[in-house]
């Protein structure tokens, strides 16, 4: 009997705990700058410009994440 009371206060000390860390990170702002938020939007944008249709042969040159000499942009 004594053995499942202790078991019993030690789960719920540490579902108060676990409780606790979640309901604070939850609060919690990541408060960036102007130039980090500046940067992510910045980076996220140049994933669709830099190769929106890819490279195929046969060309006088395409930007594709580098440059190809021999290449054409792909159209759709």
């Amino acid at each position: 009997m004594r053995k499942k009371i202790l078991s019993g206060v030690f789960a719920l000390a540490l579902l108060a705990t676990a409780g606790f860390g979640v309901n604070k990170s939850l609060k919690s702002n990541a408060n960036l700058s102007d130039l980090a938020l500046a940067n992510v939007e910045a980076l996220a944008q140049s994933e669709n410009d830099l190769c929106p249709n890819g490279c195929w042969d046969n060309g006088n040159g395409c930007y594709c994440y580098g440059w190809y000499e021999k290449y054409r942009e792909a159209t759709w």
